[in-house]
């Protein structure tokens, strides 16, 4: 089971207060790890990459999903800014109880239809970018000014809807 549509959405598609589009590793990866949608530089800093500001990803999604061998739903706020920073919020509903799932950090890329989270903070503490549970990638179906349509981009990859909110929204 991928994050962000468990992470969602976008997992992704956490807590959106991002401090900026640098932050600082635990120690710096190999240059081959830092491909995708965050690069490091010679002093050992994530450097997030800008994007199109017009693109139709950038803003605030939330989105609603079951994610496979997990009871209740997984709601999820992802924010895409233009700089290429990304903040990643989620929580699990069973029944009337909410549990707080994720809150990550960290860059987007959104090239050749298909959409990737480099998460580099999880719940505020750096992660070791080198493990894939913190890139995801996912197939943009279908997006616009209201909806986006997602699916992971592995074999049988799920797929997962997001409503474009208010740039100040949070989970319910």
């Amino acid at each position: 089971m991928s994050r962000p549509l468990t992470h969602a959405v976008l997992g992704a598609c956490a807590a959106l207060a991002l401090a900026g589009c640098a932050v600082k590793k635990p120690a710096a990866p190999p240059a081959s790890a830092a491909s995708g949608a965050a690069s490091a530089n010679a002093a050992g800093v994530i450097a997030c990459q800008a994007q199109e500001a017009s693109s139709p990803l950038v803003g605030t999604w939330y989105a609603v999903s079951t994610p496979r061998g997990m009871a209740g739903q997984m709601q999820t706020v992802t924010v895409l800014k233009p700089d290429g920073t990304m903040s990643y919020e989620s929580q699990l509903k069973v029944g009337k109880r909410v549990r707080p799932a994720l809150r990550e950090t960290g860059c987007w890329t959104y090239t050749n239809g298909i959409y990737t989270m480099q998460t580099t903070r999880s719940n505020g503490e750096p992660v070791d970018i080198e493990d894939p549970i913190y890139r995801n990638r996912y197939r943009v179906e279908r997006v616009d000014a209201q909806r986006m349509t997602l699916r992971e981009d592995i074999k049988g990859g799920q797929s997962s809807s997001a409503k474009k909110m208010a740039p100040n929204y949070r989970l319910p």
